[in-house]
C-alpha cells in the first residue's frame, strides 16, 4: 500500500486500519496464513523520516529450524519505528509502507525458529524425525 507524503503532512497523523490478503507474497522465510490484520498510524517526523505506530496480527506458516516441519504461529507484532525514507519515495511523494511493515515483520522473529522449545531435531546420519519416530541407526 503507498500512501501521500503530502496527505501525511496535511492531516499530521494518518490512521489506517485494513486486512492484507496478498501480505504472505512479499515475505521470504515466513508466510502469512491468511490474512493480516494492520492497525497503523503514519507521521512524519522532519522532512525525511516516517513514524510507523500500531500493530500488525495474523497467523503464520513457519518452517522449524531443527526438524524441518512446519507450524503455524499467531503473532501480534507490536510497532513504533522510524523509518528514513528513500529518495525515490521524496520524488514520488508516495510512501511505500508494505515494503516499512515487511521489514517489522521479518526481523520480529527470532534468528532460529522452532517448533517447540524441545524439539529434538532430525538424526544427522539416517534423517528421521526425533521429534516422530525413533532414531533408524541407534539400533545398530
Amino acid at each position: 500500500m503507498k500512501i501521500s507524503i503530502d496527505r501525511i503532512k496535511k492531516e499530521k497523523e494518518v490512521a489506517m486500519e485494513y486486512e492484507d490478503e496478498q501480505f504472505q507474497d512479499k515475505l521470504t522465510r515466513e508466510s502469512s496464513q491468511g490474512p493480516l490484520k494492520l492497525k497503523l498510524v503514519l507521521s512524519l517526523v522532519g522532512n525525511d523520516n516516517i513514524r510507523i505506530k500500531g500493530e500488525i496480527g495474523g497467523v503464520f506458516k513457519l518452517i522449524c529450524d531443527r526438524c524441518g516441519d512446519t507450524f503455524l504461529q499467531h503473532k501480534t507484532i507490536e510497532l513504533n519505528e522510524i523509518f528514513e525514507l528513500t529518495e525515490k519515495e521524496l520524488s514520488d511523494r508516495m510512501v511505500d509502507v508494505d515494503s516499512k511493515i515487511k521489514e517489522v515483520v521479518v526481523i520480529s522473529f527470532p534468528m532460529k525458529i522452532l517448533c517447540n522449545e524441545n524439539c529434538k531435531g532430525i538424526c544427522l546420519n539416517c534423517g528421521v524425525n526425533l521429534n516422530k519416530e525413533k532414531c533408524k541407526c541407534s539400533s545398530k
